[in-house]
């Protein structure tokens, strides 16, 4: 039974504020541009690093247009392709952490609110983990990372703390943003 919450919990962190009932198809335009539409998840970026004791690596997702909570308004007389100047929007994060310390391997999802500026000049990405490790069971914590050009190139700063294992951690990870891609190629 305790499986069975914890899987309605996590289909609820996946799938903000989507309803078959109002969803719309995603009509191609020059003038707007969509990721998907539905269920449908999509790759968002991916990340490799490591930092004092530990190594991470992981994929970042979002699930339909709904994943975008806030964009600049495009101006009137723009034509064209159009990317916004500040985005806020919702990602899922599945990564491996390997912990040197406890010499444990773990699992995690961390739903999160990413703020873009310039499209990938600036990134601040914050919001819960949960997961289960090898040696300690569930675990759940917290992380913040800030990335993009502020992030020395494509990489990242990672900040986190894990409750159950008792870690806090630092990472630095090579983030690669396929996001803006992704929106071209539709």
């Amino acid at each position: 039974m305790k499986f069975v919450r914890n899987l309605i919990f996590v289909l609820a962190l996946l799938l903000p504020g989507i309803s078959m009932a109002e969803e719309s198809a995603c009509q191609k335009s020059d003038n707007y541009y969509c990721i998907l539409d539905g269920f449908s998840p999509t790759l968002w970026g991916w990340s490799m690093g490591g930092g004092p004791y530990i190594a991470s690596g992981g994929i970042d997702f979002i699930v339909g247009a709904s994943a975008i909570l806030y964009e600049t308004a495009r101006p009137d007389s723009l034509i064209g392709f159009w990317e916004p100047t500040n985005e806020l929007m919702w990602t899922n994060r599945i990564r491996l952490i390997y912990d040197f310390d406890n010499d444990q391997v773990g699992f995690y999802f961390q739903p999160n609110l990413r703020y873009m500026f310039e499209n990938m000049i600036f990134t601040v990405t914050s919001g819960p983990e949960i997961g289960w490790a090898y040696k300690t069971g569930f675990d759940y914590g917290w992380s913040v990372r800030i990335g993009g050009l502020a992030g020395l190139g494509f990489g990242s700063h990672e900040f986190g703390c894990l409750i159950n294992s008792k870690k806090v951690y630092y990472t630095f990870s090579l983030d690669i943003t396929l996001g803006f891609w992704a929106a071209m190629s539709i």
